[in-house]
């Protein structure tokens, strides 16, 4: 068993590691003295390393993160003083909000009501339209793989649709389907996909596919009222989904952040009717929403800080870092404030993966006849089956789609919206269509 040697302030623990490599959290813990512990499947510790990630004062290997027994169990047999424990990744949120209550022993030893307990996509969907039926969202239904009542609710939902599973994260298992045959396909591959830590999807969600523009949330829940951090229009491209070409799915390209104080009040209602019908009082939270003429319709909701880069859009977008204040409301060091939005040059900022050499040749041209444009390229992913020695890669399987496929990421700042969002579709002409 691995051991560590503890400062006064005590610990900071991650249960999973950021797949974006980022790690905002371990900034956050290490300006605050806090040693830091990373707990991940064997196998992902392995590959995080090959990649060059950041490590951790100590990275603790567990098979199941997502069981807080097993976690439990490896926490107390190291003996350390938990100042903090917080979830770094989507697959195992429930089991930070389970554990922490019990671990901690710092500032947030205040939990009035309970540990919370997040919900999953369909319970989000039954919870506010229970508390707040004015909220639009898709028609949907959702049942058990291979249950006997799988067959009944399937022409609840008229074509086209999309299939996902209940608890997945991100783009992992959505298809978008035209008709019963493409619709039997998805969920055929649905029940074959492996999610995160190598456990598989039990439960289908089925929606009405809306045609309007994707966007998304960012924001910090403290003492239970929502701090709107950026609102997010996402580029979203449809492709064939990894591992089954024969199948659509959908890949968010990229997003473009509008500071906090920008959004509309139908939006700061919409984050805060999803604080109050699923109980969540403290911490980070983003939202998904499409919108079109009819308004804006519900479609997940995560109790994290976003992947995919969006944490370091979120601090560009308002001068703040996000993760510094979610350790702010969970240390009680301070009511997490926004600065305010100021115009300018740079005032809004997007960004987007790039899957090729001449996207990223795109966004030095432009930068070339004067945009404000970052070119990040990423280094070379090493093959992922001669990385890992452990012989349990079926927790990978769900990381093989997420570590393909991106050359880089073009960051553009500008004074509109609009001409923030032209540069980065111009970027990305060929996958756009443009």
């Amino acid at each position: 068993m691995p051991s560590m040697t503890t400062t006064s302030s005590g610990v900071f623990v991650q249960l999973g590691a950021s797949r974006d490599g980022l790690d905002p959290y371990l900034d956050a813990a290490r300006r605050r003295g806090l040693q830091t512990l990373l707990v991940e499947t064997p196998a992902y510790l392995g590959w995080r390393q090959r990649l060059g990630r950041r490590p951790f004062d100590l990275e603790l290997p567990v098979e199941h993160p997502s069981r807080p027994a097993e976690v439990q169990h490896f926490l107390e047999s190291l003996g350390i003083p938990v100042t903090l424990l917080l979830a770094g990744f989507e697959r195992y949120v429930d089991c930070a909000f389970a554990l922490a209550p019990i671990m901690e022993h710092g500032p947030r030893q205040r939990w009035p009501h309970g540990a919370f307990s997040p919900l999953d996509k369909w319970g989000q969907r039954e919870a506010l339209a229970h508390a707040f039926p004015q909220v639009l969202q898709p028609r949907h239904v959702s049942f058990e793989l291979g249950s006997p009542g799988a067959a009944a609710a399937l022409g609840r939902v008229g074509f086209p649709l999309v299939v996902k599973p209940s608890n997945g994260r991100g783009g992992l298992g959505v298809f978008l389907v035209e008709d019963a045959e493409q619709r039997d396909r998805a969920l055929s591959a649905l029940g074959d996909l492996s999610n995160d830590d190598g456990g598989r999807f039990e439960r289908a969600l089925l929606e009405e596919f809306i045609e309007g523009r994707e966007h998304s949330l960012q924001g910090l829940a403290h003492e239970g009222q929502a701090l709107l951090l950026t609102t997010c229009e996402k580029l979203v491209t449809r492709e064939a989904a990894p591992g089954t070409p024969t199948l659509r799915g959908f890949r968010e390209a990229g997003h473009i952040a509008t500071h906090g104080d920008r959004a509309e009040p139908a939006l700061r209602a919409l984050a805060q009717a999803c604080l109050d019908a699923t109980g969540y009082r403290e911490g980070p939270f983003h939202v998904d929403l499409l919108r079109n003429p009819q308004g804006a319709f519900f479609v997940e909701m995560g109790f994290r800080l976003s992947g995919g880069g969006l944490s370091g859009l979120v601090d560009r977008a308002t001068g703040t870092k996000w993760a510094e204040l979610v350790f702010e409301t969970h240390l009680g060091e301070r009511v997490p404030r926004l600065p305010p939005f100021r115009e300018g040059p740079g005032a809004y900022v997007g960004q987007v993966t790039c899957t090729s050499e001449d996207e990223l040749r795109n966004g030095e041209a432009l930068r070339a006849k004067g945009v404000t444009v970052e070119v990040q390229r990423f280094a070379a992913i090493p093959p992922m089956v001669e990385a890992i020695a452990s012989p349990r890669k079926e927790a990978l399987a769900a990381d093989k789609p997420r570590d393909s496929g991106s050359a880089g990421r073009l960051v553009v700042s500008g004074a509109t919206l609009e001409e923030v969002r032209h540069h980065l579709r111009s970027c990305i002409a060929a996958r756009w269509g443009a």
